[in-house]
């Protein structure tokens, strides 16, 4: 499993930062892109990862990159399950040993940073942090469109391209 993060959330994680320019040939494994987003007040902290290329999101609570792992499994593949995705758990190799890189492409960087206006949004809309709950904002960001970049004003969703893939599994 490779995870490409931003250099500040390596740097508060402890991971020294290397460079790894290999592009996903293939929609799975894929790499998971992650950054740290905050409720306004501070009071929340999480993980947002975003999978490339099929662009499903996770969030997991806490500061630190290296010990989220086992909640980047536990919830992705909790909401994989409750959207009906299940057949593509084996695929995003999620028990894999993760591998730490510095993030690479600066559009899904864009897209992460247009995500987390939204999610922000969603974060800060509870009065307490017990009221927070995250598999809503996944499940919200699983329909959130972005350009698939194929052609100018040619939108899709992460629930789109997995109900791609399953259509063309035997």
């Amino acid at each position: 499993m490779i995870i490409r993060a931003t250099q500040q959330l390596l740097r508060l994680s402890g991971i020294p930062p290397v460079k790894n320019t290999d592009e996903p040939a293939l929609p799975f494994p894929g790499d998971w892109y992650a950054s740290q987003v905050t409720r306004f007040d501070g009071s929340f902290t999480a993980i947002h990862f975003l999978h490339n290329p099929t662009r499903i999101s996770v969030l997991v609570p806490g500061p630190f990159l290296d010990q989220s792992i086992a909640g980047l499994r536990e919830r992705a593949t909790a909401l994989l399950m409750r959207n009906g995705y299940g057949r593509l758990l084996f695929p995003y190799g999620l028990l894999s040993p993760p591998e730490f890189y510095t993030t690479n492409s600066r559009s899904i960087l864009a897209s992460m940073n247009q995500m987390r206006y939204e999610i922000d949004y969603h974060l800060s809309m509870p009065e307490t942090i017990e009221e927070l709950n995250l598999d809503q904002i996944e499940d919200i960001q699983l329909r959130y469109l972005f350009t698939s970049g194929k052609k100018p004003l040619d939108f899709t969703s992460a629930d789109r391209i997995l109900r791609d893939i399953m259509s063309e599994l035997p």
